[in-house]
């Protein structure tokens, strides 16, 4: 898990980089094509089998790599990262909606604080970079929706569950990239990539499929709520990268705000764990 939320800022900015030659639309596209390539022998010699959560877990998966990589275009990587950060707080929320797990009162504070550390974020960012600092927290929002829907699904294959998903979001893509073409919309305009340019859209596949393959692993062997808060180590990365790549740098709130959403992120792991141990305990005999 450590392993991979460190090198996701490799990725995003990868991806970042490909926004001058493509359209965040092509190159979310090229990313599941060969997700899909790549796992295709493995889920072919295991007979993996499509149902229809597979469907819907494509559809929210492909909102979230849609709008990270839109939010990309326009947000240094660090500040989209930071304002992605309140994906935890959601998918808390939509697991107590969906799944019928139980909030604390604490985790109810941490919720709060959380998004009072979205909007210290927001701030500077919308009087910069206008809407587009709201694309990361929609593709929070899809995200959320995806890893509510993985729990649902997680006796399932982990190669079978990422090579249909790939593939429904390489359908989807195809889908809108053609309409993108026919309405005129930039976010999913297509362009003939140059030999160069299938290379990177390639690395980037071939990251991104080996790194979620390590999420569906690490939440197989371990709980969420043990794993979740080692997602935070990405702003390492993040900063980093956008310093020495990108020459960018976020401005005092946006560190803030960022740290708040960390450490209210934090504490409802924590409770989550109490809770979990809780429920754990064996019965004292009478």
């Amino acid at each position: 898990m450590a392993f991979a939320v460190l090198c996701i800022p490799l990725s995003d900015s990868l991806a970042k980089w490909l926004t001058v030659s493509l359209s965040p639309g092509e190159i979310a596209w090229g990313r599941f094509l060969f997700q899909t390539l790549l796992l295709m022998p493995i889920a072919l010699q295991r007979r993996e089998r499509f149902i229809a959560l597979y469907f819907w877990l494509g559809l929210s998966l492909t909102g979230a790599i849609l709008l990270l990589f839109w939010g990309l275009k326009t947000l240094p990587v660090a500040n989209n990262i930071a304002l992605f950060f309140v994906e935890p707080l959601l998918l808390t929320l939509l697991c107590a909606a969906f799944l019928k797990e139980t909030i604390s009162k604490t985790q109810m504070l941490a919720l709060a604080g959380g998004l009072l550390g979205a909007l210290i974020v927001i701030r500077p960012n919308w009087a910069q970079y206008g809407v587009a600092a709201l694309l990361p927290i929609g593709s929070a929002l899809c995200y959320a929706i995806y890893l509510t829907l993985t729990r649902v699904g997680k006796t399932r294959s982990a190669f079978g569950m990422q090579y249909w998903v790939g593939g429904v979001s390489t359908l989807v893509l195809t889908i809108a990239l053609v309409a993108g073409e026919v309405l005129s919309l930039s976010v999913f305009a297509f362009v003939l990539p140059t030999l160069s340019l299938w290379g990177w859209l390639f690395v980037l596949g071939f990251m991104s499929t080996v790194l979620h393959l390590l999420f569906t692993i690490a939440f197989r062997k371990s709980d969420a709520s043990v794993l979740a808060s080692f997602q935070y180590l990405e702003i390492i990365t993040a900063l980093l990268l956008g310093w020495l790549v990108f020459r960018e740098f976020p401005d005092p709130l946006t560190l803030l705000g960022a740290g708040i959403i960390i450490l209210s992120g934090i504490i409802v792991f924590r409770s989550e764990r109490k809770i979990a141990r809780a429920n754990a305990r064996p019965v004292e005999a009478v």
